[in-house]
């Protein structure tokens, strides 16, 4: 497998942090001048607005886009959740977080709720296989932009989770591994079907990543969320960012910075095992990943996602407190 470069940087002033981590990332992006980009941002809440992409950095990364590289049309994608999940439309929560000002930059904004949905996905769910459908958007280059948050499936939710957007907004659900109306039956902290749903859910995102696979990953850490994410949590200000057209070491060096171990996310494992791309990174491009590091207060139901990696026979990591200790499992020094 090629290994593609990975950045990661330190930076806590918001007018500096889009310039300092794509001027590190730019030179080795496949993008090309005239082509189509799509920034496919996650507003997961409704009015939390730690759980979603800040428009501060979009703006910014479409104004770099235009500058440095010329594009021909920017448009900035989402099927929100939190919309869904609120009774509200999608536009309503573009409008609420100040995503209509995009079009000030000479970008535009698509639902994509409202594309059709056409394609199907197979996936497992606690009932059996289900068939649920996503759309794509047509553009060249699709660019996933999120904050780092913790989750209550997965130890932590990132670029790889942030496809969802893309599945018909009734049949989201499913790829967590049961219907609506299973899952509010179901007690994630006693139930033994929540293992399933961990289960279910790193294979159907890894199969959703087969299909709609971003080119590039920008992890906005300026922001991050802890404890009950990834809608519910506290505020983290971290200060760092990770961009890398690999989307499974991005969210891998992510999971590493937030004090966790890329092995309690089976599906970084699983990606990799498919040939989707590293869940380990070398020679990291920028600061040293021990000087980033700040543990994150994890779910409530970390405890839980642990005990299923252990139940499936491998051992689980442990959110990580010091530095690696051997090369062969952890990250080369960065490069500067």
């Amino acid at each position: 497998m090629k290994r593609k470069e990975i950045v990661l940087i330190k930076e806590t002033k918001q007018n500096e942090f889009v310039k300092k981590i794509m001027d590190a990332i730019a030179p080795f992006l496949g993008l090309r001048a005239g082509e189509r980009v799509a920034i496919k941002i996650n507003l997961s809440g409704s009015k939390e607005i730690y759980a979603n992409t800040h428009y501060e950095t979009v703006e910014s990364l479409i104004d770099y886009l235009r500058e440095r590289f010329s594009v021909g049309s920017i448009t900035v994608i989402e099927g929100s959740d939190g919309a869904y999940f609120s009774s509200k439309s999608t536009w309503e929560i573009f409008y609420k977080f100040k995503y209509k000002e995009v079009e000030l930059h000479g970008a535009q904004l698509g639902d994509l709720d409202e594309l059709p949905h056409e394609h199907e996905l197979t996936v497992e769910t606690i009932s059996g296989p289900r068939q649920v459908h996503f759309c794509r958007f047509p553009a060249d280059y699709l660019i996933s932009v999120v904050p780092p948050k913790t989750h209550n499936i997965f130890p932590v939710s990132l670029s790889i989770p942030n496809l969802v957007g893309f599945i018909r907004p009734e049949e989201r659900v499913l790829m967590f591994g049961a219907s609506a109306q299973e899952m509010k039956r179901i007690n994630f902290f006693q139930s033994d079907k929540y293992f399933q749903l961990v289960q279910f859910a790193n294979r159907n995102f890894v199969s959703l990543l087969k299909e709609i696979t971003p080119s590039l990953v920008l992890i906005d850490g300026l922001y991050g969320m802890e404890g009950k994410g990834p809608i519910k949590g506290s505020p983290v200000f971290h200060g760092f960012a990770v961009a890398s057209e690999d989307a499974v070491a991005a969210d891998a060096l992510a999971t590493h910075v937030m004090g966790f171990h890329p092995d309690d996310v089976p599906y970084l494992e699983l990606a990799f095992r498919q040939g989707l791309g590293n869940n380990r990174w070398q020679n990291v491009i920028g600061v040293d990943p021990q000087q980033v590091k700040f543990p994150y207060r994890p779910h409530p139901l970390f405890q839980r996602q642990r005990k299923h990696r252990e139940s499936h026979g491998r051992p689980a990591g442990r959110p990580e407190r010091r530095p690696p200790q051997s090369p062969e499992e952890d990250p080369a020094p960065p490069k500067e």
